[in-house]
């Protein structure tokens, strides 16, 4: 048979095979799999590569089955300890999990670098998009069912991968039974609501102390400190707190005075931006190049937009950390990120469930509003969080997780959960 395969592909074939084994995980079982795809899935003359992704030890073909879908900026579970992930997330043990290594990382590595070692950033645009990731999500979905087409498919999502998510939907909802949706952007909707998330910062900052965002202009005017590690701090700073009003006032006020002992408290509890810029930080390598294309895609009509009259940490930071990307798309060197129609969602059959924060500064709840207008099968939950979900009543939500997977949107089971104690729902006044 191997005669048969053209030269040119038996050559490709053996170059990914090198390519491949220094980068594949060491274990190659039932739970550890290694499957070889196409490295850009638009044009196969690009060549192969190696991508890994793991199943839980419960994994048993007649229970369903989670995919944890996350994006190139996110690090949930890693390899070897998908047992670990599926513990954290309190998933019941009636559910298989499926960890997907994304391309670029250690165990599914893709280069993307010129022969002289510098970065090839179209190379990067092109081969580490969400449409290419919603393809390996596929290729990881045909592998895994190709004899068992009939067990039942979830994906769990939050974030930057609830907006890979809703690509896949878009394209291959026919396959998933049950999507939840945590905290997920989606351009088009932030777009069509002015985007809500750029004005959050100043709004808080305003509503702390209406005299602040003067003083933080005369700070960023008079250079205190790095303007860039400044906003950083200060946007990141409302990751770790619902409510960080007393802290912005510290800081800023601190600054504005010529004191920059609270700043450096803070820039030593890790809100340092230098720990984020930079293709050789311990960040990008660990997550590899498509930590670069996650902003653009999830809020990329905003980051491509004008420049704002007021400040905003996510527009200027985010744009600077994915430079080299929004300079492509701004010399017209690549096409922009093309998110999903809206009124792709309208067939899919998908029950998705979306849990939004009333605090969240980045996905604001309008989202899970908005998109409830185009899913068949929907239920928002608005928790009284912000976007990392973890600040208040954590014991709510792995029993949200649980029964929206057990049961299904529009149970009693589900319901339950809801308007029990553990849960506090952000009702509208």
């Amino acid at each position: 048979m191997r005669a048969n395969i053209p030269v040119f592909l038996a050559a490709m074939l053996l170059c990914c095979t090198a390519y491949s084994q220094q980068h594949r995980y060491p274990v190659d079982d039932f739970y550890h799999r290694n499957i070889t795809i196409p490295i850009d899935h638009t044009n196969d003359s690009e060549g192969l590569f190696t991508l890994y992704y793991e199943l839980s030890s419960n994994f048993k073909f007649d229970q369903p089955t989670i995919i944890f879908v996350t994006d190139g900026q996110q690090s949930y579970g890693e390899a070897g300890k998908v047992d670990e992930l599926a513990r954290w997330m309190q998933f019941d043990s009636t559910f298989n999990l499926v960890f997907i290594e994304n391309r670029g990382r250690e165990y599914s590595f893709v280069d993307a670098l010129n022969a002289d070692s510098t970065v090839n950033w179209e190379k990067v645009y092109r081969l580490f998009s969400s449409k290419q990731m919603v393809e390996d999500i596929e290729c990881v979905r045909q592998d895994l069912f190709k004899g068992h087409p009939e067990s039942p498919l979830f994906i769990f999502a939050r974030s930057g991968g609830g907006y890979i998510a809703q690509e896949y939907l878009a394209k291959y909802g026919k396959h998933v039974q049950r999507a939840y949706l945590q905290c997920a952007p989606n351009p088009t909707i932030m777009r069509q609501l002015g985007y809500l998330e750029s004005k959050s910062f100043i709004n808080t900052v305003s509503a702390a102390d209406p005299g602040l965002p003067e003083k933080l202009r005369a700070v960023l005017k008079k250079n205190i400190v790095p303007e860039l590690h400044l906003l950083w701090m200060l946007y990141r700073i409302r990751f770790a707190v619902v409510k960080p009003d007393s802290i912005y006032i510290r800081i800023i006020n601190d600054l504005n005075n010529g004191n920059a002992d609270s700043y450096n408290e803070y820039l030593k509890k890790g809100f340092d931006y230098s720990r984020a810029k930079g293709t050789q930080t311990f960040l990008a390598k660990q997550m590899g190049f498509a930590m670069y294309m996650s902003p653009i895609q999830c809020d990329g009509y905003y980051l491509l937009g004008n420049p704002l009259d007021y400040i905003d940490p996510v527009y200027t930071c985010l744009r600077d950390l994915t430079a080299p990307v929004i300079q492509l798309v701004e010399d017209k060197k690549v096409p922009p990120p093309e998110p999903p129609m809206l009124g792709e969602f309208r067939n899919v059959e998908t029950e998705v469930f979306y849990q939004a924060g009333y605090y969240d500064h980045i996905t604001p709840y309008q989202i899970g509003l908005e998109l409830g207008k185009y899913f068949k099968h929907y239920e928002l939950f608005i928790a009284e969080d912000n976007h990392i979900m973890m600040m208040k009543h954590e014991d709510c939500y792995p029993q949200l997780r649980n029964a929206f997977f057990k049961y299904g949107i529009g149970s009693k089971q589900l319901e339950e959960i809801r308007t029990s104690s553990d849960c506090k729902e952000w009702k509208f006044q």
